[in-house]
């Protein structure tokens, strides 16, 4: 009897096998940025009994109980990141039944787009039972997504595969209190391994699995690093004043660039930022103000990468922009399209701020 009650306590401990983050998981960042996530969840574990041989009476399922979680996360670069995250492994008794142990785990993680992150990992969980204790190793592989559906609301989901037959996934709504504190709430589920069949004279036909689900929420705050700040104004064109015609005969009309504004990007984005879309409309309403005024679009980056590369990517930049202006009704006849790569920056490229000045569209009107 005692064997017994020990296997069905390890079952419920074991559940709580891999996890990724509490708060809004974050599928991108910069080089030098910290989070931090701290939050809490309510795990109900259940025991695959079906697998054990009669007449042991297996009680299948424990309380839930809310557990601490937190964790700590580092961009290496703008693309990698080092992930820590601790969490407890304590469920309440359902008749007997009561878990106490935590969960370590380490993982590396790639952000793919600002949609998309990847990460693996391995993971240290500590099972703390009366009477049976073990510690149990496991290696893990994974995605993260998340999507806007709102102003400052994301919906994201997550899913993971590791060894001991381990299966996760999670989904929920995080929500960006400003752009450094994000709160969250969600559902988490695991199934994984609990023991092999004939494991230490356990009394098991088959391997066994337990699941384990709950709520969970969060929240995370980021700092350091190069994440976006508050645009600085951006520089105003001062046309050179016109000279004063010799002949006393009105001199000719020659239109001039006049500066209008900058469309922004993040890092490596063809796609401006959201928060540029009211500039995008501004643009598009002094265009079909205007026909009889041409509009000249000028792609730039920051000083990243290969000269090639930011070529390319400059001239995508301008695509978009015009592209949208098109879909609006601006004709194309009405813009001329230019690409200056990382060769024309406004700020150093020494800091995070001055290459978020760099990564624009520069919009220029001819009149």
């Amino acid at each position: 009897m005692m064997k017994r009650k020990s296997l069905v306590m390890a079952a419920v401990a074991a559940a709580c096998m891999t996890s990724f983050a509490f708060a809004t998981p974050q599928t991108q960042w910069e080089q030098g940025q910290w989070q931090i996530d701290l939050g809490a969840w309510n795990p109900k574990a259940e025991v695959d009994a079906d697998n054990f041989y009669e007449p042991w009476d297996i009680q299948e399922s424990s309380d839930s109980k809310w557990n601490f979680q937190g964790g700590l996360t580092y961009g290496l670069t703008n693309k990698w990141a080092l992930q820590y995250q601790y969490y407890g492994l304590k469920t309440d008794a359902n008749g007997d039944t009561a878990t106490d142990g935590d969960a370590q785990e380490v993982n590396l993680v790639y952000s793919i787009n600002k949609n998309l992150a990847a990460y693996a990992g391995w993971n240290r969980i500590n099972n703390d039972l009366t009477d049976w204790s073990n510690t149990n190793n496991v290696a893990q592989i994974g995605l993260i997504a998340r999507a806007p559906l709102a102003k400052n609301l994301d919906i994201y989901a997550k899913g993971a595969l590791g060894t001991k037959n381990t299966a996760i996934w999670e989904a929920g709504l995080g929500y960006s209190v400003t752009p450094d504190l994000d709160i969250s709430a969600g559902y988490r589920y695991v199934n994984t391994e609990l023991a092999d069949a004939g494991e230490g004279g356990l009394g098991l036909r088959d391997d066994a699995n337990i699941t384990y689900k709950g709520f969970i929420a969060g929240l995370s705050y980021r700092f350091g690093g190069g994440h976006e700040e508050e645009p600085i104004p951006e520089p105003v064109y001062e046309p050179a004043p016109e000279p004063v015609a010799e002949e006393p005969a009105p001199a000719p009309i020659v239109k001039q660039d006049y500066y209008l504004d900058s469309i922004h990007f993040g890092f490596d984005e063809d796609q401006p930022l959201p928060a540029e879309q009211a500039k995008l409309d501004r643009f598009v309403q002094t265009a079909k103000a205007n026909p009889q005024d041409t509009f000249k679009l000028v792609g730039n980056t920051d000083g990243k990468g290969t000269n090639a590369y930011n070529d390319d990517l400059s001239k995508r930049r301008v695509d978009r922009v015009a592209a949208y202006a098109e879909s609006q009704g601006v004709p194309a006849s009405q813009m001329e399209l230019d690409y200056k790569g990382k060769t024309n920056p406004v700020s150093t490229n020494e800091t995070a701020q001055g290459r978020a000045d760099n990564r624009r569209v520069d919009i220029w009107q001819n009149k």
